[in-house]
Formats: structure tokens, C-alpha cells, sequence
């Protein structure tokens, strides 16, 4: 047989009765925190979501940027027209001049695997690209990689449209790693080019060669 369920005390004698609260008041806290989570959906769909905005610490010409693999001193950017190393004829180009100093114990390329791979420009859309190619001078001469402790001064290049007359140019530079890979076990030098975290991003003025 189940027992009756326990029953409140009464109030002490002389206490007032306790007032019924309104319907209304009830629904206060459940609406507020309904529109407070509305507000906030609408806040994420504008900025994008919960996605951590990545870090791109913005950088002054003319100073040192560490990417752990190499320093870069970006100097300045401008319009030419020149042949590239597989141009058929002469082409429209961005160039970025760079002071490099690799801090790598190997010699090091300055195409796929190499320098290129942590420098990239920003488009309209806010996409970064890499350099369609990087030239660079060591001591005067013309190299194809930068030696340990051996300073260059690097161009890197990118092709323009003939309609395109930007007058800004915006120039990230990737942070190398020193680590093994997700298949490959041997450590070295790595970037991620789908990473958007950078060393350090620049917006350069473009002057007309």
C-alpha cells in the first residue's frame, strides 16, 4: 500500500498568506533567454560561425618577420612588366622584393618545398595565393636556392590581368614549422598552405616600375 506524499507545514499564525505569482512572469526568463539565442544565431551567421579567426599579426615594411625556417624582410611591391623564367613573352607582373636569411641547417629552394611556399598575396575574394615564381641574388649573383646563413635578395612574382590596376597589395607570410608529418615520420620543415595563420601580413603600396 503506498503512503500518502508528505504535506508542507502551514505557515506560522499571524504570517501573510503568499501572493499568487502571474502567469506572465513565469515566461519572462524563457523568452529573454529565447531572443538572447536568436541574437547570438544571428551574430554567428554574419561573422561565420564559432571558427577561431586565425591569427595574422599585421607587419610594418622594412622589419624582420620569423616564419621559424626563414626571416623575411619585406621591402616593398610594385608593377613591372618582365619575362618570368617560362614565359614565352613578356608579362604583367606584382613583384615583392624580399631580404631572406635561412635559418635551416640544409640548403634550401626557393620554389615548391622551399621559400615559395610560405609567401602568398591575398585576392578580392580573400583568398591567398602563392607566388607564380620567386627569383633571387646572393653576393650579386643569381641563385636558385638560399644557403644557410647566407643572406638573398628575393623577388617573388605574381601574374596580373591586363585590367587589373590595384593600388594595394596585401603579402602573408606562413609559419614554418619544425616537425614529422601526418603519413611522414621524419622531421623537417613544414607550412600549411590551407592554414591561414600567418607570421605576419602586410599591405604594401604599389608604385609603378
Amino acid at each position: 500500500m503506498r503512503s500518502p506524499p508528505p504535506v508542507a507545514p502551514p505557515p506560522p499564525v499571524g504570517a501573510p498568506a503568499p501572493r499568487p505569482k502571474p502567469r506572465w512572469h513565469r515566461f519572462v526568463l524563457p523568452v529573454g533567454a529565447a531572443v538572447a539565442f536568436a541574437l547570438f544565431v544571428g551574430v554567428l551567421w554574419v561573422v561565420g560561425g564559432l571558427k577561431e579567426t586565425p591569427q595574422q599579426p599585421v607587419k610594418a615594411p622594412g622589419n624582420e618577420i620569423d616564419q621559424g625556417r626563414f626571416s623575411v624582410t619585406v621591402r616593398d611591391a610594385k608593377i613591372v612588366m618582365q619575362k618570368g623564367a617560362l614565359d614565352i613573352k613578356i608579362q604583367r607582373y606584382v613583384i615583392v622584393r624580399m631580404h631572406v636569411v635561412s635559418h635551416d641547417k640544409e640548403s634550401a629552394s626557393l620554389s615548391s618545398g622551399g621559400l615559395l611556399n610560405g609567401v602568398a598575396a591575398r585576392t578580392k575574394t580573400g583568398k591567398w595565393v602563392p607566388p607564380d615564381d620567386i627569383e633571387a641574388t646572393a653576393a650579386g649573383s643569381k641563385t636558385l636556392s638560399i644557403q644557410p646563413g647566407l643572406p638573398v635578395e628575393a623577388v617573388a612574382m605574381w601574374k596580373m590581368g591586363p585590367a587589373d590596376a590595384p593600388k594595394e597589395f596585401t603579402v602573408g607570410l606562413r609559419q614554418w614549422e619544425w616537425g614529422t608529418g601526418f603519413t611522414d615520420k621524419e622531421y623537417d620543415w613544414r607550412t600549411d598552405p590551407t592554414d591561414d595563420a600567418l607570421a605576419g601580413k602586410l599591405t604594401l603600396r604599389l608604385a609603378a616600375s
